[in-house]
């Protein structure tokens, strides 16, 4: 049961630190973000079946 927690709380600091650096990095101006929703995009480039909505993956 312990190790269940180690992994839960070790997935979430992973999953918590990839969206800290995403606003970050976009808030700050070291990432592109064109359309303004905090996710870097060459992130939206590169993971399409997750970001489908977004609006400059037709570009």
């Amino acid at each position: 049961m312990s190790e269940l927690v180690i992994v839960l709380i070790g997935a979430v600091i992973i999953v918590g630190g990839v969206i800290l650096y995403a606003v970050i990095s976009t808030a700050t101006g070291l990432e592109e973000d064109e359309n303004q929703n905090y996710i870097p995009d060459w992130i939206e480039r590169r993971f399409p079946k997750i970001f489908k909505g977004s609006k400059d993956l037709d570009k």
